[in-house]
């Protein structure tokens, strides 16, 4: 049973609050973030910009598969693609993006010295 707070330094704090469905929509932009394909072709794109075909070849996956993914991501926003002749090239749309998945992945790190490691190794490849 939720009773309405009378208290004025709690009443302050929920004025604050997101309002309308502001929760579900960045609910709905973080669960992109919840598939491992999905997080592959973010780390890719962090520096570079690639066809389906380079994408699928990296990964060792089907272009459908990366194809139904780069949906997902254009979707919401995440990617964005230019055409370079008769290629069709993907690209993160905006920093964000690439503060988003560099500061996850720093959070994990700090606990996790496995992905601390291959953050650090990997960060030097690309």
């Amino acid at each position: 049973m939720n009773k309405k707070t009378d208290n004025p330094d709690n009443i302050k704090i929920q004025k604050r609050l997101l309002k309308g469905d502001s929760y579900d929509k960045l609910s709905s932009f973080y669960s992109i973030f919840a598939d491992s394909t999905r997080l592959s072709i973010i780390n890719l794109l962090l520096n570079n910009e690639l066809c389906v075909n380079d994408i699928a070849e990296i990964l060792d996956m089907s272009q459908s598969r990366i194809s139904h993914q780069l949906a997902v991501l254009r979707k919401h926003d995440i990617v964005t693609f230019f055409r370079q002749g008769k290629r069709v090239l993907y690209t993160l749309t905006d920093n964000h993006i690439r503060d988003l998945f560099e500061t996850g992945l720093e959070h994990i790190s700090e606990k996790d010295s496995e992905v601390y490691i291959d953050k650090k190794n990997k960060s030097r490849e690309f």
